[in-house]
């Protein structure tokens, strides 16, 4: 799956430590309410449809903001009804603090025994680190927790590090403002505004999401697993918006050998993206957006939204029903980290809306064992 610039796909040779899975289902569905949720920081969203123009002028309307700043650990600890990520540190640590209000804290031994407080060890060979985790009613100023860590912190300033430069967002860009103007950091505050295109004439796929075959039709399996490549394939593609899927289109099949799957005939594919620190209430606007479109009569034949993750939060999952004192999956945070989750929902003029979601992950993440 690509995680940077347009829509992840499936290819059809995969890195052989790559970790996909692939889910289906019909509407009403309770994993699309919790999917933007489960994974809390997003640097990027695209959504990609045949032209569709209330659709189009619905996510275009949507905007939101985040603040870059700096600022130290301890100040953090007070914030809350915002999703924050420290972010461009010269060193090894790193944390983050979620929607649920808990802090994760990824540390490198010498910050990690300074500390004093105990955490898990990063189960990936060559990987010495652990990880902290501060629930909401750990962060309490009175709390020991809290204290170690603004000790720790406050070490490590007279030690001669900097504020730690940050990435932090509300629920909604006028809660984003809000923290922003309480926290001094009014000048640093990002809009993020839709940017739209429509791409005229392009081959589009014939979608139907039916569901997975039994495990013991391995024909079958294979026929559909063939399918959901080729189609996860034209989404990212078309994010990118590569020359491969015009409908005129005559490249030599020594330069390119790629085949757009057969589909629906030819016509126009509208793109929405939105980069930048994204929060999971923003994301889930948008999905909302995308699934109330597909539902309704006048519905587009299919809408694909991708999101990727930031690969630097020490957070990159959290299972729906996880409550304030659960931790997440250990994962290594790396800016070039794999992590992207696509879903594909039809219009329900084609019968029963239904969707599809691919979720990737790279090796050094535990989600999937």
């Amino acid at each position: 799956m690509r995680s940077r610039g347009g829509g992840p796909y499936i290819r059809t040779t995969m890195p052989a430590r790559q970790h996909i899975q692939i889910s289906t289902g019909a509407l009403p569905s309770s994993k699309l309410h919790t999917l933007a949720a489960a994974h809390p920081f997003t640097q990027q969203l695209d959504v990609v449809f045949p032209a569709h123009p209330a659709l189009h002028a619905a996510l275009a309307a949507l905007d939101t903001a985040y603040v870059t700043a700096h600022m130290p650990l301890a100040r953090a600890l007070a914030l809350h009804d915002v999703t924050l990520l420290s972010a461009g540190a010269a060193h090894d640590d790193a944390w983050c603090l979620d929607a649920r209000g808990v802090l994760t804290l990824h540390l490198a031994p010498p910050s990690y025994e300074t500390l004093g407080l105990p955490g898990a060890r990063q189960p990936f060979r060559g990987h010495d680190a652990h990880t902290v985790v501060l629930p909401p009613r750990a962060r309490d100023a009175a709390d020991p927790a809290a204290r170690k860590v603004r000790a720790w912190d406050a070490r490590r300033v007279e030690e001669g590090g900097a504020p730690w430069p940050v990435l932090y967002c509300g629920g909604d860009a006028d809660a984003t403002a809000r923290a922003a103007a309480a926290l001094g950091h009014t000048a640093q505050l990002r809009p993020v505004k839709a940017q739209t295109r429509v791409a005229p004439d392009l081959r589009l796929p014939a979608v139907a999401l039916r569901a997975r075959p039994p495990h013991a039709d391995t024909h079958a399996v294979a026929d559909w697993e063939a399918e959901m490549r080729a189609l996860f394939e034209w989404v990212g593609m078309a994010g990118l918006g590569a020359q491969r899927l015009r409908a005129n289109d005559r490249a030599d099949a020594y330069v390119a050998v790629y085949d757009a799957p057969a589909g629906a005939g030819a016509g126009a594919v509208a793109h929405v993206r939105w980069r930048g620190f994204l929060g999971p209430a923003f994301v889930q606007r948008v999905l909302d957006t995308v699934v109330r479109a597909c539902a309704g009569a006048d519905a587009p034949a299919f809408v694909a939204l991708t999101a990727h993750a930031c690969g630097a939060a020490p957070v990159g999952y959290v299972p729906p029903g996880n409550g304030k004192d659960g931790k997440a999956p250990a994962r290594v945070p790396r800016a070039e980290g794999e992590d992207a989750w696509c879903v594909v929902v039809t219009g329900a003029g084609a019968g029963t809306t239904r969707w599809c979601v691919a979720e990737s992950i790279g090796p050094l993440d535990a989600r999937w064992g």
